[in-house]
Order: structure tokens, then sequence, then C-alpha cells
């Protein structure tokens, strides 16, 4: 009796499974994909973390591409043109595999993507297009499958003259390499977008839910309402101070050690420099304190730069107009009387001094 209702109990479990499907995941299938892909090409362990599909357009592309990336040019039906971008870890993990058969926790090397590389990935980027396409037969999803490698770049620059136009579909992949989760990888598939599919925008121009009887808040240091000059004037601009700038020899600067001292002018403080870091001069000023903190109190700077007025030109063979210009001019400072050479210095001692020479002055 007890079997009977065991076996009937397991009977009904197995109908309701045939009659509901599990729901479709793309991150499920994606790191599925993934996994399967890495494992079947080279032994790779991957742990997927992330998942992302979204709609995009072709000028938001070489933002997304990880950087110094292995570009593999895919092409698909009706000349249709794709791309995916390995990221360096991946790279250096796949050529390990094939190389040594581990992973190791080294950091990948700063280097450009060669021929011989492309055509080691070559076989895992098919391998996981075959997966992906396979993961998401039947579902509003991109048609992976019908996508193959093509050939390779090293350079993003030329992919906006290569690409389509238009609005695309990527998918980025986040994710952990090795067995114990040596390094991160990130990979980006980016295909052009069919016009029956219904793909999310991205998170960053997807715009905010409101809910009903809610006003949208403004952002984070803009008011409601705030135009956009309001808005601008609010922008941060860096701003530096310069003490001295002073040029020195290339001896000198190659025996600079620490706690040597470099000689600065004698009116250093005087004229301190507000600057841009573009090298823009805004205001000079004297260093100081003020509550504890260096300060640099500020001068006018317009009454500093303005313009010095130009003498009057002279007519050429003309005295009196010289004259005039000359008179104009402020006096030089009047020169002491000589009328009382005769008479002793009063900084001077009271003994003549013997080896000074007399001087005779023709009245």
């Amino acid at each position: 009796m007890l079997h009977r209702w065991i076996a009937a109990r397991g009977n009904a479990r197995a109908q309701s499974a045939i009659a509901t499907p599990a729901e479709f995941r793309l991150e499920r299938a994606a790191a599925t994909a993934l996994g399967r892909a890495a494992e079947r090409q080279a032994q790779l362990p991957v742990f997927v973390e992330k998942v992302e599909l979204a709609r995009m357009t072709l000028s938001e592309l070489p933002e997304i591409l990880p950087e110094r990336a292995l570009l593999a040019v895919i092409e698909g039906r009706r000349d249709a043109i794709g791309v995916a971008a390995i990221c360096p870890n991946l790279l250096a993990s796949l050529i390990e595999m094939q190389a040594i058969g581990r992973v190791t926790a080294r950091p990948a090397p700063a280097r450009k993507p060669t021929r011989t590389d492309a055509s080691i990935s070559a076989d895992f980027v098919n391998a996981l297009l075959g997966e992906l396409g396979r993961e998401c037969q039947g579902q509003d999803a991109p048609n992976f499958a019908a996508f193959r490698y093509a050939t390779y770049m090293d350079d993003p620059r030329p992919l906006s003259l290569m690409l389509e136009d238009g609005d695309m579909v990527r998918l980025t992949l986040r994710f952990r390499i090795g067995p114990g989760g040596q390094r991160d990888g990130t990979l980006v598939i980016a295909l052009p977008l069919e016009r029956d599919m219904r793909i999310p925008p991205s998170e960053a121009a997807r715009p905010a839910a409101v809910l009903p009887g809610i006003s949208p808040v403004a952002p984070v240091g803009q008011a409601p309402g705030a135009s956009l000059a309001e808005v601008v004037q609010q922008a941060p601009v860096a701003l530096v101070g310069i003490l001295c700038r002073r040029k020195v020899s290339l001896q000198l600067l190659r025996n600079l050690t620490p706690g040597a001292s470099i000689p600065l002018p004698t009116n250093v403080l005087d004229d301190a420099r507000i600057e841009t870091a573009q090298g823009q001069l805004l205001a000079r000023g004297r260093l100081g304190e003020a509550e504890g903190f260096h300060a640099i109190r500020l001068r006018d700077l317009a009454q500093e730069t303005a313009p010095r007025t130009a003498p009057p030109a002279w007519p050429a063979g003309s005295l009196a107009a010289a004259s005039a210009v000359t008179t104009s001019l402020p006096p030089d400072p009047q020169e002491p009387p000589l009328q009382d050479y005769h008479e002793a210095d009063p900084f001077r001692g009271a003994e003549p001094d013997p080896d000074a020479t007399p001087v005779r002055f023709a009245g």
C-alpha cells in the first residue's frame, strides 16, 4: 500500500514538471554557456558573478569595451557584423591552460593582442557563441548561434567604420577565473539589434521609475526647476596654488637628495599664484596662514595686468616735443650738496685715514 502511494506521488510530480517548464533566466543561461565553453575548449573553470543584456548605440561601444582587449570580429547572416571583446586576464588564462595546464596568480602582461592570441581564442569564441545560441534558443534573446569568428583587431577605433551605425545589443559577463578565482574576467559581446527584439536599455540610460502621485526628485546638488546655467555654475573646478617656479640644471636635479635645500627668491611669499589645472593664471596673492591652515590673500589681478599707457610719439626733428615729454616725467632724486666735502663724515672715525688719497675739485 505504501509503495503504491509513493509511486503515485512521484508520477504526479513528474507530470507537473512537464506541464510547467522552468522559467528562462538569461543569467543562468549565459553562465552555463560560458562555463561549458571554457571547460570544453581549455578545461578552464570560471565562476560568473554578473550578467547584463542591454541595448546600446554604436557610439557607446568604445566606453564599454575592456582596456587592451582582444577584439574578435564575428560575422553573421546577411553580412551582419558584431564584436566579442576578451579581456587580457581571460586571454592570459586561455594561453596558460594550453601552455602549462593551470592558471597562475600573476597579473596579465600589459601588451597588445597578437595574431597568435587571436588564433588561440577563435575556437573559444565559436564555442561560446554556439553554447549561447543553444541555451537561448526560442527565447527573446539575440541569435548568438548565427555568428562565427571572422578576424581580430587590437584597436577599437576602426570599429566605428566597420560596424553598422544603429542600435545594438550587448551581453556583458563578469566572472572569476581559475579554481580559486585568481583573476577577474570580463567578456563583452555586441551584436546588431534585430527589429522584433525587445531588449531593455542599459541601466545608465534607463529613466528612473516614478510612482503615481509623487513628483520626480531632482538630482543631488540641483534644485527643482534649476536652469542649465545654474547647474553649470555649481560644477567643481580644481585649482592649484603655485608658490614659485624656477629652472635648475640637470646636474643639480640629479644631485637632489632627501633633505636638500633649493634656494628661492626673496619675495616668493608675496607672489603666490592661483592657477587652473591647465596652467591659466587666475589670481596672485601673498602666502600666509588662516585658522591653522595655509592660505593665500588674493590681490586684484586686473590692476596688476592693466596695460601701461605708452608715452606720446615724438615728431621727427622736434626738440620742443622732446623737452615737453621730459618735463612730464617725475624729477630725479636730488643729489646731496658737495660744499661740505672738506668736512669729516659723521659715520667715519675721528682720525684721518693715512691711506686715503686727497681729492681736489676745481672751483
